[in-house]
């Protein structure tokens, strides 16, 4: 009976996974045809400005949803929040297809708030049923797999919207953001099928009864950052813990700004005018991740591999020094730049997951158990703060006709100083 009621979850969580390939899947389709817009178009200055905007977007409901939705989350069963979120997922493609068909570029633009306002809703839930469905023993294996098709579906999803919109465009040669809007249009189906197809994944979620929240959300200690206050302290009070977070904030936030800063910077130093490439160059870097993630993970077993940080953190730090080195050297042909700066994001992805394996590892270890949920909301609350204030100064920056090469030195002086005090610290209280 027992193997009757695994292989029946197994089932139920393969559905689960096939909902949470496709809203990632989803929300990086619009992403990539709005930023392939803004390649197509605009000069250095802006592409990066607008590339930030649209990434500071997706952060927005995140930072400002996090202790909301958590609350959502405990409160009510993560399998109907999941459902409601599908479905307003379709009905936003819908607007979104309505408003490619009409060039509607400035709605569309701004549509990308409300599909992220939607995953930051999803996203406790999601993370949530994990345990629901594998229970506590199942919960590291369920991760890993959750982990694995989300870098899956941004892989897939980038390489998939950045052909299909390149096949809808053609050679043609269009000067305005709508007219791409209405030529690349018939992509919105391809959003609002998968849409639906996700809904039906989460009708197929089973709801495993477990004990809901009985705690009463209040908007006044909301206003007041109470909630807030308290998970930031409880962060600040173990060491551990807050340089560990630290650190993954530095790499993420150097993330944001390479996404927002490499499409302008290929194409005024490399010469690349397909959107296609461009998004393989920073695609590299998720399979690059992956590759850190498995050699971290397969050096430790049940261990926390220590030195996998500082490997890690030397890694992304040298190659955000060389991105921008290898951009300047004139005697280098474009396409040979082109092919060393992709290898070099490559590897910036290898140190990056090699790093926050073990970093991970040592924040939840060292997390009180009945406080481990309010550890990882504060985590990706600080997280998100990094990525939104580097894609603030990148803006700024850009704002003061900074070019895309300044930038990447700024990313990587970040570096250098950020890791610096995280592994001096981390060395003297591990």
């Amino acid at each position: 009976e027992d193997q009757q009621i695994g292989r029946e979850r197994s089932i139920i969580f393969s559905i689960y996974l096939v909902a949470v390939f496709l809203n990632a899947f989803v929300d990086l389709g619009h992403k990539i045809i709005i930023q392939n817009t803004i390649f197509m178009i605009y000069g250095e200055q802006q592409q990066i400005i607008l590339t930030a905007v649209v990434n500071a977007m997706i952060l927005v409901p995140f930072i400002l949803l996090f202790t909301v939705s958590g609350y959502l989350s405990d409160k009510f069963a993560k399998t109907r929040i999941m459902r409601y979120s599908a479905f307003s997922a379709v009905l936003i493609t819908l607007a979104i297809t309505y408003c490619y068909y009409n060039g509607l570029y400035q709605v569309a633009f701004g549509l990308t708030l409300l599909l992220a306002t939607q995953s930051a809703i999803y996203s406790p839930a999601k993370m949530g049923y994990i345990k629901e469905c594998l229970s506590k023993a199942g919960l590291s294996k369920g991760n890993a797999y959750h982990s694995s098709v989300v870098l899956i579906a941004i892989l897939m999803g980038t390489v998939f919207f950045s052909y299909l919109f390149e096949v809808y465009l053609g050679t043609m040669d269009l000067t305005t953001p709508e007219e791409i809007l209405i030529q690349i249009a018939p992509v919105g189906w391809v959003l609002v099928g998968l849409s639906l197809v996700e809904f039906l994944a989460t009708l197929g979620v089973r709801f495993y009864p477990i004990k809901l929240s009985e705690v009463e959300f209040s908007v006044k200690k909301l206003a007041s950052f109470h909630y807030l206050a308290n998970n930031l302290k409880a962060m600040r009070n173990n060491e551990i813990v807050w340089y560990s977070i630290l650190g993954t904030a530095i790499f993420w936030g150097m993330s944001q700004n390479l996404v927002a800063v490499i499409p302008a910077h290929a194409k005024v130093n490399f010469g690349v005018e397909s959107p296609l490439v461009v998004n393989a160059m920073l695609a590299s870097s998720v399979i690059g991740i992956m590759i850190g993630a498995f050699l971290s993970g397969r050096k430790s077993d049940n261990l926390i591999r220590t030195n996998n940080i500082y490997t890690g953190s030397t890694m992304i730090t040298i190659c955000a020094i060389l991105v921008p080195i290898v951009s300047s050297l004139s005697f280098i042909p474009n396409s040979s730049a082109l092919i060393v700066v992709t290898a070099v994001i490559l590897l910036f992805g290898v140190g990056a997951g090699m790093m926050i394996v073990p970093l991970n590892a040592l924040m939840q270890a060292h997390s009180p158990e009945d406080g481990l949920g309010s550890m990882l909301a504060g985590k990706n609350w600080l997280q998100n703060i990094a990525m939104i204030g580097l894609l603030v100064l990148t803006m700024l920056l850009a704002k003061l006709s900074f070019d895309s090469q300044f930038i990447l030195y700024l990313n990587a002086a970040i570096a250098v100083v950020g890791f610096t005090i995280v592994l001096k610290k981390l060395k003297t209280i591990l």
